[in-house]
């Protein structure tokens, strides 16, 4: 029987090389220990009978009700805010968010914007700490951290992980509509501008050269670019500080017609230090910016925290022009946008979440998703969303996925399909899958050697794993080391029916 196995194996690898399935000349991926995840094919040669299946996450708990004076309920009917940025830090939660109470005044004070602040043990149970930094209605206890004016409009803190970051600048910051200042700070609570000179001020000639709308074209709205959640954070797989920040850029309509009006999209820049920033140009979409298919309100980017070198974000997805209700300007939805070098990107065909059933989800900020992917237990990411979006129920809700599971590669009923790699190089001693089968699935491994196209003996098919797991080892006849293969150019096998592959890596 097991003859029989390695036998049928060998015919269908031959098949493959005989329909050009499997060539020599393919680059190598060196793939060393780092964890990938089934986004996309990026892994794979060739894939039979299988498909990738994005996964939508499970609404959980109310975290905060918008409710505080300063956030606009009281004055106003509805609460004013948003843009949440959540971090994990040594042991607990930080939370930053903006209230736009100014700009709601009769007459508009554009100064009385506001950066609200809340910490977690958990990332579940929120609490607003008494500050007592900033008055308002007399009183400085509340949780205001700062009124930045128009900085505070979308005060986005990170932690800046690069090596040798003065312990003064440990926390950073990007805030400002019309302009974005770059910030610091030791502790996260005290902050001071890294420099006067801005980051982005629509002044560069990028701008012009690509037909991006900048301030001069409107001076009487210096809110015309940066009017957004603009993100920076230094991006560790390619050694550079990252700006992605809101722009308006030429675009074509449904039937692909140039229309008249640019829509909303993302630029970026780079930065070896974080003060001297360079090379302005839109985000590479991978198709022609298109009005109701790719206009993003947001991007809300990051490096994934278990495969840093993966960009991942929870943008806002915009569809101008078809109001719900009301004088909404259009409405909105979240999608899933990722990129493997931090410059070319693509959005996943399905929504990430839709705006629902509750109707006041369907407006112009519907579900729209604060920044930062974070884990907040064994198996489950956490990720913050904003719904009723300037209504009097306002507030902020926490949903979970599985750890890696915005994607699968995914296999229906038996006899499901099969996946084979491109040449891998890898360090380590094992195979880890993030995997989930139903009663009736399994998923098998086979190893091959990438110059021979042959099976490895020892590894023709690996033990048949079925069940839920987010980290299994893979084993071959009760054994899983597969060190001795190290450095070797390999393929995978993937045999794989009724499951899903969330991600894999050789760990140690």
């Amino acid at each position: 029987m097991k003859m029989m196995r390695r036998e049928s194996c060998c015919k269908f690898l031959v098949g493959l090389i005989l329909m050009g399935g499997i060539g020599h000349a393919e680059e190598v991926i060196n793939l060393g220990s780092r964890r990938e995840l089934m986004l996309d094919g990026f892994l794979f040669n060739s894939i039979r009978h299988l498909s990738f299946r994005q996964h939508q996450p499970v609404e959980r708990e109310q975290v905060l009700d918008f409710s505080a004076p300063w956030e606009g309920r009281k004055y106003f009917g509805f609460s004013v805010t948003g843009y949440a940025t959540v971090i994990p830090d040594a042991g607990q939660y930080r939370m930053y968010y903006a209230s736009y109470f100014g700009h709601r005044l009769k007459p508009g004070d554009p100064t009385k914007q506001y950066t609200g602040y809340c910490v977690s043990k958990d990332g579940i149970h929120w609490t607003r700490p008494l500050l007592g930094r900033v008055a308002f209605e007399g009183s400085k206890q509340n949780n205001i951290l700062r009124q930045g004016g128009r900085t505070s409009h979308n005060f986005a803190p990170f932690i800046d992980s690069r090596p040798g970051v003065p312990a003064d600048e440990r926390y950073k910051a990007v805030g400002g509509n019309g302009k974005a200042f770059g910030f610091v700070s030791a502790d996260g609570l005290d902050w001071r501008k890294f420099r006067e000179k801005p980051i982005v001020d629509g002044s560069d000639p990028a701008f012009d050269r690509f037909g991006a709308v900048h301030w001069g074209n409107n001076p009487t709205k210096p809110r015309a670019i940066l009017d957004s959640m603009n993100i920076a954070f230094w991006d560790a797989a390619r050694k550079r500080y990252v700006f992605y920040f809101r722009a308006h850029l030429p675009a074509l309509d449904r039937e692909g017609k140039k229309i008249e009006k640019p829509i909303r999209s993302v630029m970026m820049c780079t930065s070896q230090n974080f003060r001297d920033w360079s090379g302005i140009k839109p985000i590479d979409l991978g198709e022609p910016r298109q009005l109701w298919r790719n206009e993003l309100y947001t991007s809300m980017l990051q490096p994934y925290p278990r495969a840093p070198h993966l960009l991942v974000g929870i943008p806002l997805r915009t569809v101008p022009r078809r109001p719900f209700r009301g004088g909404s300007f259009g409405m909105s939805e979240s999608v899933l946008m990722y990129s493997r070098d931090g410059e070319r990107f693509r959005i996943a065909e399905e929504p990430f979440m839709r705006p629902g059933r509750d109707v006041r989800n369907w407006s112009k900020h519907g579900n729209l998703f604060g920044w930062g992917i974070v884990q907040t237990s064994e198996d489950e990411l956490s990720l913050y969303y904003q719904q009723h979006d300037h209504q009097k129920t306002a507030h902020l809700k926490r949903a979970t996925l599985r750890l890696d599971g915005f994607m699968s590669l995914h296999a229906g009923r038996y006899p499901g399909g099969v996946a084979i790699s491109r040449p891998i190089v890898f360090s380590g001693g094992e195979l880890e899958l993030n995997v989930a089968t139903g009663a009736g699935g399994g998923v098998r491994i086979g190893l091959i050697d990438a110059e021979t196209g042959q099976v490895i003996e020892g590894f023709e098919e690996s033990d048949e794993f079925f069940g839920d797991q987010i980290a299994t080892v893979v084993h071959w006849k009760g054994a899983a080391d597969i060190a001795k293969l190290a450095g070797r150019r390999i393929r995978m096998k993937i045999s794989m029916y009724e499951a899903d592959l969330y991600s894999l890596r050789f760990r140690p």
